[in-house]
């Protein structure tokens, strides 16, 4: 090798977003045509898809456009991971965006209902909660805490990870901006991804290394894993 010429490196997976929750979709859709080939068009004109079945083209659907739209607008500033496998386990981590602000981590939730937060109220609510067309949701707080945790164990120590929830074709209570329940940043597409172009401390060089770390750690989706739940689920099923 000549002197001053260089390997090229191995480019990253950067996955697709939303290809497991669609994969898992015509699994079910291949398992509710129990009538056959012939008679499963017919009934399922009749009767409807399940809707457990269609919750996940939803939210497939949900994760696809959520992901190109991030990656379109963070650019070349940082590298938006899609779709991830987590060891042993069937779950996946939608997004993880690598971005001079730090590590990323977004579950998308595709859901047709008014989110809210519920502020502490006396001695029954000490802290605020996320509230989902009037139901508490601490459930998908924990969920996505969870993912945080794992991804930071990768990342190491000194690199920021946080955790976001963002929710697609919701309703916001008024005043609709952005909150935080115990850490975890509740939003919506577009103020996410002006907060992932914002500035941060780290360089081209580092945000390229952690994500090929992070994509090592958690690799893209492959057919023979899928999502654990839907997300496009409709919260209240």
């Amino acid at each position: 090798m000549r002197a001053g010429s260089g390997r090229r490196r191995n480019p990253i997976d950067l996955g697709q977003p939303g290809a497991s929750a669609q994969a898992e979709y015509q699994r079910r859709r291949r398992r509710d045509g129990v009538f056959g080939r012939v008679l499963a068009p017919l009934v399922n004109v009749l009767r409807g898809e399940r809707a457990s079945t269609v919750a996940w083209a939803r939210g497939g659907d949900g994760e696809a456009r959520v992901g190109t739209y991030l990656t379109e607008v963070v650019g070349a500033r940082g590298i938006v991971l899609h779709d991830r496998r987590i060891a042993r386990s069937r779950g996946n981590i939608d997004h993880i965006a690598v971005v001079p602000t730090g590590i990323w981590v977004i579950d998308t939730k595709r859901y047709r209902a008014r989110i809210g937060v519920r502020h502490p109220m006396g001695w029954f609510i000490t802290r605020p909660s996320l509230v989902v067309n009037g139901r508490t949701r601490t459930d998908l707080v924990a969920g996505v805490q969870r993912q945080r945790q794992l991804v930071q164990a990768a990342a190491g120590p000194g690199v920021d990870v946080r955790p976001v929830l963002c929710f697609v074709d919701a309703r916001w209570n008024w005043p609709a901006r952005p909150f935080q329940v115990d850490g975890v940043t509740v939003t919506w597409p577009t103020p996410l991804a002006r907060t992932l172009r914002g500035r941060g401390a780290l360089s081209r060089r580092e945000v390229e290394a952690l994500a090929r770390r992070i994509a090592r750690a958690f690799p893209a989706y492959a057919p023979s894993g899928t999502s654990q739940s839907p997300t496009g689920a409709w919260p209240n099923r």
